[in-house]
């Protein structure tokens, strides 16, 4: 027998905060445009909201099923890769950014 601890616990990896400004702001800047969400199977999950500016961000809705909570975190995800890709806040509604997973639908 040794005395040497698993070494699994020596894997320790420091935790990773985002800053403020790795991503769009949560706060609008004037009117805002919105777009709903729907998951594959039809379902309304929120809306993404922008402001054209610099902000943006996504809504869930008010009374979400249980197994919809993954959309917050996915939405999340997709704004911060577009805001890392220099996608313009004014560009983010569109419905190509959050295919195959979403279906955005825009107002025409």
């Amino acid at each position: 027998m040794t005395d040497t601890p698993n070494p699994r616990f020596y894997d320790y990896v420091a935790p990773k905060f985002a800053s403020d400004n790795d991503s769009y702001d949560f706060k609008a800047n004037g009117p805002v445009r919105r777009a709903p969400v729907y998951d594959r199977r039809g379902r309304l999950l929120g809306d993404v909201w922008t402001d054209d500016r610099q902000a943006a961000g996504f809504s869930i809705i008010d009374d979400p099923e249980p197994d919809m909570g993954y959309a917050v975190s996915r939405m999340d995800r997709i704004l911060a890769e577009a805001y890392k890709s220099e996608i313009p806040a004014d560009q983010l509604l569109d419905p190509a950014l959050y295919a195959p997973d979403f279906e955005l639908r825009p107002e025409a």
